[in-house]
């Protein structure tokens, strides 16, 4: 039997779980080229799997609904831009947002309302220097979004001095754990 989770080619950047426990996704990046694919948990077959030009490393599943978003980010140290994707792991639906002027470095579900993005921007008057903004978005459905539900460069967050990620955890470590719960080899 072939290893599952092909689509990442053993290169997880990240790897979440949904709530409900019957999805998983997973990133990879290389050189701002990302997939991201999105499995049933019940047999780890592929449900999803986006393509991106950009970085899309950052993914998070809502903390009730079975909708990943994922932040997205050109990578150019001078010139930054990127997005965000919904995507609803049951239905397929998906719809894109683009910031022109900032990437996306984190997406965080902070309740069932509340999706919070850390952004990075290059200062115009000074491409040496970033700023880093942490907007939220306050809704109370998320599901079945139009690709104008969202204008995410009007968006405000404040400013932050100092940037602390959270460790996502080892992305192969998650989807080895899970591959051997459904008695499956994973390397």
């Amino acid at each position: 039997m072939a290893e599952p989770f092909p689509e990442v080619f053993g290169n997880p950047d990240q790897a979440v779980v949904s709530a409900d426990g019957r999805w998983i996704a997973a990133s990879a990046c290389w050189d701002r080229h990302s997939r991201v694919a999105v499995y049933r948990a019940a047999d780890l077959s592929c449900a999803h799997l986006l393509t991106f030009t950009e970085e899309a490393e950052p993914i998070a599943f809502h903390p009730t609904l079975p909708l990943l978003a994922i932040g997205l980010d050109n990578g150019d140290e001078y010139l930054r831009a990127g997005g965000l994707t919904l995507l609803e792991a049951d239905t397929g639906h998906r719809v894109d947002f683009t910031d022109p002027g900032r990437g996306i470095d984190l997406v965080r579900w902070r309740d069932a309302r509340t999706l919070e993005l850390t952004c990075r921007a290059v200062d115009p008057h000074d491409e040496y220097v970033h700023h880093v903004s942490r907007p939220t978005v306050v809704r109370d459905d998320w599901r079945g979004l139009a690709p104008g539900a969202l204008d995410l460069p009007a968006l405000d967050g404040p400013l932050l001095d100092e940037v602390t990620y959270p460790d996502p955890g080892s992305g192969r470590e998650l989807l080895r754990s899970l591959a051997e719960q459904a008695g499956r080899p994973y390397s």
